[in-house]
C-alpha cells in the first residue's frame, strides 16, 4: 500500500498552503470559542443537570442522588451516558461550575475529532493535504458546529468516538493482529456510552465489522477476539441493565419510542421505514434546513451543501471498493446509521439522534473527493477555487450563526428565559449566606438549576431542601432585611430594595431583576 505523500515545505505551493491552512485553523478555533458560554444564550436544562452531576463527582465522587462513580447518570428522570458527564467533571474542576466549563468538553471533543479524522482520512486517501482540509472543515459542518458549542446533550462525544472506532478498525485492516482486533472492538465497545443512540448503533457497527472481516479469509482468525473486545466494553451496560431495569431505556419507552402508543404492526412498521428514508434521503433535512428547533439548529442542515456531491459520488467509491472488509464495514455504517432513529418517533427529523451520519458523511464524501482527484487530476486552481466555496459557505455559516440566530434566539429567551443570567448575578452577590428569594419557575426540574449555579454542596442538595439552605420561593416569606431578591421584569420587591443589576435580551427587554433588601 502506498503512504500518504508527503509536502515538502521548501515548495512556494506547499508553503503557501501550510500558512494559508495554518491560518485557517486558527480562524475557525477561535470561532469555535467565541463566546462559548453565551451563545447560544442561556442553560439547556440537559446543561445545567450534567454540570450539577459533574460538581458532585468533582466533590463526592457521587452523582446528585448519591451513587458513587455511576455508570450511567440518573438526571430529569433519564439516564445519560458517562463519558460526556466525566469530561465536564474535568473542565469544572478547573473552571467552577459555569455555562463555559459545561461546554467546553463538547469544543475539545471537536477538537479531538478533527485530529483523529485526519489521522483517518489520510490513511484511507494517502493524501496528507485532502486529509488535512476534510478534518478543518469538519468543524464548519453547519450541525457538528453547533454542538460542538452546546452542552445540553452528550451527542456531541459520540462524533469523536465513532471516529476512534472506525481509525482503530482501519488500523486492524492494514496490519492485522489478534491485539488489534481486540482494540477496534473495544473502541466500538466505547462508543456505546456516549449517546443514547449509541447504545444501539454501536453492537450495530461491531456486528458489521466481524461479518465483513469474517467473509475476508486472512481476517478471520481475529474476529473471534474483535468480538471479545467489544463485549468486553459492553459487559457493564448489559450487568447496568440486568440489575436496573427498564432505567437504561426508561426515556425511550415512554416518550420518543416508535411503539409508544401502541400502534398496530403495520403502522408501527410504516412509520419506521418513513423515519428511517426521511433522515438518510431527506435533501431538505440533510442540506438545507435540518431540525426546525431552534435549540439544535441554527437554521441549516445537518450537512453543508458543498458535501452534496462528494456524498452521492462517495456510494459509488464504496461500490468500487466492495471487496474491502474495511469498505464493507463503511457502507454498512451507511445503511445502518438511520436505524436508531427509525425506532422513534418524537420531534422528527431529529438532528441529535442522527448526529453520527455527519461523521460518515465525511469519510465518504473523502473517498469521493479523492477518487474524482485521482481520475480528473484538476489545477491547483481548481482545488483552490473548490476550496474557496466550502470556506465560503463556512463563513456564511458562521454569520448565520453568531449573528442571525444568536441574535433571534436570544431575543426568544434562549434555553432557560434567562433564569440563568438572574441566578449568576444573584449567586455572585451573595457574599455570606443571605437568604435568597426566586420565582417559583426557578424551581421547576427539582431545583438542579439553583443548585448549579449556586454550587450547592451536593450532601446538602441530596438531604435538605433549599429553603434549608436559605433559598426560598417568592411568597412564601417576607424578605428579611439584607436578603437577595429576583423579581420578574423591573418590578421591585415591596418596602423598597436596592438594584443590584438586570437580566436583559439583546432587544433591551428587562426579563428579571436583582435586588438587595436595605439591611
Amino acid at each position: 500500500m502506498n503512504e500518504p505523500e508527503a509536502v515538502d515545505a521548501r515548495r512556494p505551493a506547499d508553503r503557501v498552503e501550510l500558512a494559508l491552512f495554518g491560518l485557517v485553523a486558527a480562524t475557525v478555533l477561535f470561532f469555535l470559542f467565541f463566546r462559548l458560554g453565551s451563545v447560544p444564550a442561556g442553560s439547556f436544562s440537559d446543561e445545567v443537570s450534567a454540570g450539577f452531576n459533574a460538581r458532585c463527582i468533582d466533590r463526592t465522587l457521587r452523582d446528585q442522588y448519591g451513587t458513587l462513580l455511576p455508570l450511567f447518570f440518573r438526571a430529569l428522570e433519564d439516564y445519560k451516558s458517562p463519558l460526556f458527564i466525566y469530561a465536564v467533571a474535568l473542565t469544572e474542576g478547573v473552571l467552577g461550575p459555569s455555562p463555559i466549563a459545561v461546554r467546553l468538553p463538547s469544543a475539545l471533543y471537536a477538537i479531538g475529532t478533527a485530529v483523529l479524522l485526519f489521522f483517518l482520512l489520510r490513511s484511507l486517501t494517502r493524501s496528507s493535504v485532502l486529509a488535512r482540509w476534510m478534518a478543518l472543515l469538519s468543524l464548519l459542518v453547519p450541525s457538528l458546529f453547533f454542538y460542538a458549542r452546546s452542552g445540553f446533550s452528550e451527542a456531541s462525544s459520540l462524533p469523536f468516538w465513532l471516529v476512534l472506532a472506525l481509525w482503530m478498525l482501519r488500523r486492524f485492516e492494514r496490519i492485522p493482529s489478534h491485539r488489534r482486533a481486540a482494540i477496534a472492538g473495544a473502541c466500538i465497545g466505547l462508543v456505546t456510552y456516549s449517546y443514547t443512540t449509541a447504545r444501539l448503533l454501536a453492537p450495530l457497527l461491531l456486528a458489521a465489522a466481524c461479518l465483513s472481516f469474517w467473509l475476508a479469509p486472512r481476517f478471520r482468525r481475529f474476529v473471534a477476539a474483535m468480538l471479545a473486545g467489544g463485549a468486553a466494553l459492553g459487559a457493564p451496560m448489559a450487568v447496568f441493565m440486568l440489575v436496573h431495569p427498564g432505567a437504561v431505556d426508561k426515556r425511550f419507552r415512554e416518550a420518543v419510542s416508535v411503539w409508544r402508543d401502541h400502534p398496530t404492526t403495520r403502522v408501527a412498521v410504516e412509520r419506521i421505514v418513513g423515519t428511517y428514508f426521511q433522515h438518510l434521503a431527506s435533501l431538505d433535512f440533510l442540506f438545507r434546513t435540518g431540525q426546525h428547533l431552534d435549540w439544535v439548529n441554527a437554521g441549516e442542515g445537518l450537512l453543508p451543501l458543498w458535501l452534496f456531491a462528494p456524498v452521492v459520488l462517495g456510494i459509488a467509491s464504496l461500490w468500487r471498493r466492495r471487496k474491502d472488509a474495511y469498505f464493507r464495514v463503511l457502507s454498512a455504517l451507511w445503511l445502518i446509521s438511520p436505524i436508531p432513529v427509525a425506532l422513534t418517533w418524537e420531534n422528527l427529523p431529529h438532528t441529535t439522534r442522527y448526529l453520527h451520519f455527519a461523521i460518515v458523511a465525511l469519510v465518504v464524501g473523502a473517498l469521493a473527493l479523492s477518487d474524482a482527484i485521482a481520475a480528473v487530476r484538476p489545477s491547483r486552481g481548481t482545488l483552490a477555487l473548490m476550496l474557496v466555496a466550502a470556506l465560503g459557505e463556512g463563513a456564511l455559516s458562521l454569520r448565520t450563526y453568531f449573528v442571525d440566530y444568536a441574535t433571534r434566539f436570544a431575543n426568544e429567551g434562549g434555553y432557560d428565559d434567562d433564569m440563568g443570567n438572574a441566578l449568576q448575578l444573584a449567586f455572585a452577590r451573595r457574599k455570606t449566606g443571605e437568604p435568597v428569594y426566586l420565582p417559583g419557575s426557578f424551581f421547576d426540574i427539582s431545583g438542579v438549576r439553583i443548585a448549579f449555579y449556586a454550587d450547592l454542596d451536593p450532601v446538602a442538595y441530596r438531604t435538605k431542601k433549599l429553603d434549608d439552605v436559605g433559598i426560598h420561593a417568592s411568597g412564601w416569606h417576607r424578605p428579611e432585611k439584607g436578603a437577595i431578591v429576583v423579581e420578574p421584569g423591573r418590578s421591585a420587591p415591596s418596602g423598597g430594595a436596592r438594584l443590584l443589576g438586570t437580566a436583559s435580551r439583546p432587544n433591551g427587554t428587562v426579563v428579571w431583576s436583582v435586588y438587595r433588601v436595605p439591611s
